[in-house]
């Protein structure tokens, strides 16, 4: 180590030892209800930048300053201008500041922060944009917590913080007043404090200044609508808008004022107008080159149609010149087809023509306008017209459901069962004729049928029906039947009908019963189609047996037995030999109309053997059913995929709800809520 140095560090290791008698007080003078106030110095040299922070309290006879805290830095290796340090002093003291208020319940506001630096001063004082960057931001961080008006120059010598930046022995620590409480003018009165004002000419360094530089503005020109094209669905509400508001700017400008309805003129200019706008926004660079007579580009989509402006609008060349046609139809406006404006022409045209087709829209149009891809814009426009989309679109298709699993899984019969009614038929009784009822019982799993005979259709008769049927077949554990929403009001039968299925006797009995009572969707018929077709083989059959007879009630009775008998011997697998499956199978073990061969002999009486033999029976029938009938449906109820493109149902669609007795136009609408695309809600039916 140098000796210089060396002579340094030992004087400064000497005075260490007089640090251990500096007293420093924990009262600084502060109380509630007391008069205090902050001050902090700011200091910078070659060697080192900091700030002292000091509370001057004003006693009751007297004013009391203490130091609280300070903060210093040494100066950066890299030379740095002292004005510069002047300033990063001052932003060290703004910092303390914040950090010292934050910890206490002192305002920033009511600090007085010292400098003895008059360039720091006026940077500080002046706007920091006019400065280079190092400048600019520590300015701008001093004037965010702090106020030009809050900073105030002090004298050199009388600033504490100047043995900040220049270092002391500790022991001259001890004795320096200076340090610990401040200038001796700190205790006196505001007016005893330095001046406030610095010199007025206080040479800034020129270097420190931005410097400025040249811009230049360009300015384009965007040209605007008088209204929002995209808010307008209807063509001659735009047009009228249109009109009232030129009307409005023709009356504000010039003295003869119009009134009264639009005129055929004032609509005209207004259609003028927006196919300047759209001729403006769709060929904005032709429309130039045409203003400006200079040649079309290259890239120009109606350079092919030699275009000329006339009146401000973009025509047709074309060669028809020497025709004996109008001058529109000579030179048509060019338009283009993607436009809004030039959609909602097509659209008002459209409506015009009572909903035409393409042809005759797109004939119309030409005798006014040439509408580039002219077909693929009226298709489009045509496309979203609600009239026709009620007119023409086709119904929505959907694939197949599977089959209810009631339908396909073993079970006993009439376990699933489905109800129906058929009628009226007419039977004598005496000399008169009464009407009766046919309650038709379908089993789900093999398709058996069991007919039961009724004279009303009140509840109690539908009971005692069931009763019957539940008595020969036994319970079932499900019925299903028809919504309600199916029997129309205006037949006053199904009605009655209706009434007898929904009493509380009825639910009384289905309840006590354990039977499940469901009803299918409304307006879903197909989901009853495995009883809804027997109904029609029933009616065929008594067609041709009765014909115009009519029966009494014992005859009509057996009449309806035989032919139950005969339904439920029909076959259902395929094949014409006589060991075809039928319902009569599950139900009896035999054909019904099977011809009898007389008792046979019995060798056994053991009637476990001749239970096991039945049950064997019928399991051997249920195999036959799986693998000659099941299996066989594959053939018969392939999945139909739809033809077409299809587009699929979304929540919150407008749909139409199709009705056979209606004509199209009369459907009512509706909206998709929510999409519940399951198996369960597109039932199917065999």
């Amino acid at each position: 180590m140098p000796w210089d140095l060396e002579a340094r560090w030992r004087a400064w290791i000497s005075s260490l030892p007089s640090l251990s008698h500096i007293r420093v007080p924990r009262w600084i003078a502060t109380a509630h209800g007391r008069d205090s106030q902050l001050h902090v110095f700011c200091d910078a040299s070659e060697k080192a930048y900091g700030a002292a922070l000091y509370i001057r309290t004003v006693l009751d006879d007297d004013v009391v300053t203490h130091l609280v805290c300070s903060k210093n830095r040494l100066a950066p290796i890299k030379k740095v201008t002292l004005p510069r340090l002047d300033l990063l002093a001052a932003v060290v003291g703004t910092r303390l500041l914040c950090y010292f208020c934050r910890a206490t319940d002192f305002k920033i506001a009511h600090a007085i922060l010292w400098t003895d630096s008059t360039i720091a001063l006026s940077w500080i004082r002046c706007d920091p944009n006019k400065w280079k960057t190092f400048v600019c931001n520590r300015v701008t961080e001093v004037q965010t917590h702090t106020t030009p008006t809050q900073w105030k120059h002090c004298p050199g010598p009388d600033n504490p913080a100047d043995h900040l930046s220049r270092g002391l022995l500790g022991y001259q620590m001890n004795y320096l007043d200076i340090w610990w409480h401040g200038p001796p003018w700190l205790t006196r009165p505001p007016e005893c404090w330095p001046n406030n004002d610095t010199p007025t000419m206080v040479r800034l360094p020129p270097e420190e200044k931005r410097k400025k530089t040249k811009s230049q503005v360009l300015s384009i020109s965007t040209p605007t609508s008088l209204l929002n094209l995209l808010k307008f669905s209807s063509y001659w509400k735009l047009i009228r808008i249109t009109a009232w508001t030129l009307r409005f700017l023709h009356n504000i400008r010039q003295k003869n004022k119009s009134s009264g309805e639009l005129t055929a003129t004032e609509l005209s200019a207004a259609k003028m107008y927006w196919i300047r706008v759209g001729q403006r926004d769709s060929f904005p660079n032709e429309l130039h080159a045409l203003q400006n007579n200079l040649p079309l580009p290259r890239e120009s989509k109606i350079a092919r149609y030699n275009p000329f402006l006339e009146d401000g609008l973009i025509r047709l060349g074309g060669r028809l010149q020497c025709t004996s046609l109008n001058r529109e139809q000579k030179h048509p406006v060019l338009l283009d087809g993607s436009h809004h404006f030039t959609q909602l022409v097509i659209r008002e045209t459209h409506i015009r023509l009572h909903h035409f087709g393409v042809r005759s829209v797109l004939s119309e149009l030409r005798t006014e306008f040439w509408i580039l891809r002219a077909r693929q814009a009226i298709k489009r426009s045509l496309y979203s017209c609600l009239a026709c989309k009620i007119l023409k679109n086709p119904r929505g298709q959907q694939i197949e459901a599977p089959l209810p699993p009631e339908q396909v899984s073993p079970a006993k019969p009439f376990a699933v069962t489905g109800i129906d009614f058929a009628g009226p038929l007419f039977i004598k009784v005496g000399k008169e004729t009464h009407k009766s009822y046919i309650t038709l019982f379908t089993c789900a799993t093999t398709l058996a049928v069991h007919l039961e005979l009724c004279t009303d259709l009140s509840t109690d008769k539908f009971l005692m029906a069931l009763q019957r049927f539940a008595g020969r077949r036994g319970l079932p554990h499900t019925i299903y039947t028809d919504n309600a929403k199916t029997f129309h009001a205006t037949n006053m039968e199904l009605a009655q009908l209706w009434k007898a299925l929904t009493t509380t006797k009825s639910y009384q009995f289905l309840a006590h019963h354990g039977i499940t009572w469901k009803f299918i969707v409304s307006r879903a018929a197909w989901w009853g189609g495995w009883w809804e077709r027997m109904v029609g083989t029933i009616k065929r059959c008594l067609r041709k047996v009765l014909g115009l007879a009519k029966l009494t009630e014992e005859q009509l009775n057996t009449t309806l037995i035989s032919i139950e008998a005969a339904v439920n011997s029909r076959p259902i697998t395929p094949g014409d030999d006589c060991d075809a499956l039928t319902p009569s199978h599950f139900l009896t073990g035999e054909k019904l109309t099977t011809i009898p061969t007389g008792p046979e002999p019995s060798a056994s009486t053991n009637l476990t053997k001749e239970f096991r033999l039945r049950q064997q029976l019928c399991d051997s029938f249920w195999n036959r059913c799986v693998k000659e009938y099941l299996l066989e449906l594959r053939n018969y109820h392939e999945v139909k995929r739809p033809s077409g493109r299809v587009i699929p149902f979304r929540p919150g669609d407008i749909v139409l709800i199709q009705e056979d007795l209606r004509p199209r136009h009369m459907w009512k609408k509706a909206r998709i809520e929510k999409d519940d695309n399951t198996p369960d809600t597109r039932r199917s039916h065999h």
